[in-house]
């Protein structure tokens, strides 16, 4: 082998070796009972070792529940995260902001519900950083949005403030109803209903300043009725279930 043969070979392994040290790797750092992997750090050769770049939280049948990159330990860059199905619950940016700004958010059938033009006035994480809650402002509308681990919605509650005011809705994980609700200033008013999984009424009633007030109606998860109870306007009762 001549010496150009032997340069060729040399500088060709250089940079072989050049481009394999840039790679990434996947590093499964926890898992599921299954033995799938739930939580991926993604490492690059950097300064001589190996450092965390990236993150990638999976859910149990494999599919992404959230990714993105990491600096020093914390998010950066702009982070997805994701329905079980695969369609996009969340993205935000990450960089030099740890709650994340330029929020879109959206529900289970891809409507949005936070746009990047709405003003974030609180949010929080879970444990695994998953998006617990977000308060917004939305034109002349202040919203609360809460959701379960897989991302559905939970309750959703026109906001005044940190007080609830006008209608909360509460879901069960399914996407059907659980309760409504309205306050005015905080405070139970008007309408109240609570709904079985199936959809189903169970309880139909009035509350009038934080007062049950009216007719309340009651019903049994078969739909058959379970007896009313009357209350007058200041809240005494006038007729008690049988």
């Amino acid at each position: 082998m001549n010496k150009t043969t032997m340069l060729r070979l040399t500088l060709a392994v250089a940079a072989l070796t050049l481009i394999v040290c840039s790679c990434t790797q996947d590093k499964v750092v926890e898992k599921y009972d299954n033995g799938k992997a739930k939580v991926i750090q993604i490492l690059k050769k950097k300064d001589g070792s190996l450092q965390q770049v990236g993150e990638k939280r999976l859910y149990e049948n494999g599919k992404e529940r959230m990714s993105g990159k990491i600096s020093e330990g914390k998010r950066t860059g702009v982070w997805k995260f994701y329905f079980e199905s695969g369609k996009l619950f969340a993205k935000a940016d990450f960089t030099d902001n740890q709650q994340g700004k330029n929020w879109e958010v959206y529900d289970h059938e891809g409507k949005q519900l936070v746009s990047k033009s709405d003003k974030i006035a609180e949010l929080h994480f879970a444990q695994d950083g998953g998006l617990c809650d977000i308060r917004i402002k939305q034109d002349d509308k202040e919203l609360l949005y809460r959701f379960f681990e897989s991302f559905r919605v939970c309750v959703t509650s026109q906001m005044k403030g940190n007080i609830p005011n006008g209608e909360t809705i509460a879901w069960f994980e399914n996407g059907k109803m659980n309760s409504y609700y309205y306050y005015r200033d905080g405070i139970q008013d008007s309408i109240y209903r609570v709904y079985t999984e199936e959809g189903g009424l169970l309880v139909s009633g009035q509350y009038n300043k934080g007062i049950k007030v009216g007719k309340w109606e009651y019903y049994l998860s078969d739909g058959s009725p379970s007896g009313i109870e009357i209350y007058d306007t200041d809240g005494t009762k006038l007729k008690s279930r049988e």
